[in-house]
């Protein structure tokens, strides 16, 4: 990204329509039984190649339920179309990250959406606060409970495959996600109309994005989402679209990926695009791992022809100053540069 210059919204969209520079889609059914088989090398490699080429791919077959996936995306729509005094009933504050949002930032500029963030239940261990669960549908916790579970498991299988492509073990960083849990699910809504048009707020930042382009703070992201689009990478100079492709979960790199592998994966810019036709849902899961890891570049993967890019990140300070930046403006929002040695 160094050569880069100006605002980079104003650089072109790709053409979608040349299929040789689209993200990939990968069958995992393989991978979710056994990374380190010979049957999910196929996979594996192109698991790998993504990392290193997009920082983006996604998956089929990835072995979570379509039940489950539907009965989550229609949790995420019913619970945005409460009245607001029901979301606002589990609004987020800065020492409870957990529940409803509508004023979100992303480097110090406002996103045109809503959200809900939840994590396991009991106290999370970097705020150590707890879930705040809306009242309007018993069956709302459980849902969700569930889906977490799933890709929890899911991102496990994932992170083995990241592992046995780079040459490693498939179990290498797997302890640093055991311990403390820091993984998160974010339920998505962006309307078309901007959720604080009328607001009586002094100072209101203008939302001309979904979400303005950044990168994600944790491992890996996993991603649902609906069949609306709006969602772009940042690739050699162009915004690319990422299509929706029916059963898929998006799955993208984050900077202590990038940070562990020393370089060999990039956590990608990318960006969500304001709705001005039709409202958009997405349910992404924040893969992090545990509250007391530091995130080096791992041992195998650093030599004298490819030294250590990075000093050691602690992941619950760098994850609790990203968590702040989104909740208001507390100055420039970190990022991972800013440990690069």
């Amino acid at each position: 990204m160094g050569g880069l210059k100006g605002d980079l919204d104003k650089y072109p969209i790709a053409d979608s329509t040349d299929l040789a520079r689209q993200i990939p889609v990968v069958d995992i059914s393989s991978v979710v039984n056994d990374a380190a088989s010979a049957a999910a090398e196929p996979a594996i490699v192109q698991i790998a190649s993504a990392c290193r080429d997009w920082g983006f791919f996604q998956v089929i077959n990835h072995g979570v339920h379509t039940d489950l996936i539907n009965q989550a995306l229609a949790a995420t729509k019913a619970f945005f179309q409460q009245p607001t005094e029901v979301k606002e009933a589990v609004a987020r504050t800065r020492e409870n990250p957990w529940g409803f949002y509508n004023n979100e930032l992303t480097k110090n500029q406002r996103d045109k959406k809503e959200l809900f963030d939840y994590t396991t239940d009991g106290l999370d261990p970097i705020y150590y606060s707890e879930n705040r669960w809306p009242e309007f549908d018993p069956k709302f916790r459980t849902i969700l409970s569930n889906y977490f579970d799933s890709v929890t498991s899911l991102s496990f299988s994932l992170l083995e495959a990241i592992c046995v492509g780079l040459s490693l073990p498939a179990n290498a960083i797997k302890g640093e996600f055991e311990q403390d849990q820091t993984s998160f699910v974010r339920l998505n809504y962006y309307p078309v109309k901007d959720p604080l048009e009328n607001a009586k707020t002094e100072n209101l930042l203008l939302a001309d994005r979904g979400v303005h382009h950044h990168t994600d703070a944790g491992a890996l992201t996993v991603l649902l989402q609906d069949d609306t689009g709006g969602l772009q990478i940042f690739k050699n100079g162009y915004w690319y679209d990422v299509p929706y492709v029916p059963g898929a979960f998006v799955i993208n790199t984050g900077d202590m990926i990038q940070v562990w592998s020393n370089d060999i994966c990039h956590a990608p810019l990318h960006r969500v695009l304001a709705m001005e036709e039709r409202d958009r849902y997405s349910i992404p899961f924040f893969f992090n791992p545990s509250a007391g890891a530091e995130i080096t570049p791992h041992v195998s993967l650093v030599t004298e022809e490819h030294p250590a890019h990075y000093r050691t990140v602690k992941w619950s300070e760098f994850r609790g100053k990203r968590t702040d930046g989104d909740y208001a403006d507390y100055g420039a929002e970190v990022q991972v540069s800013q440990y690069r040695i």
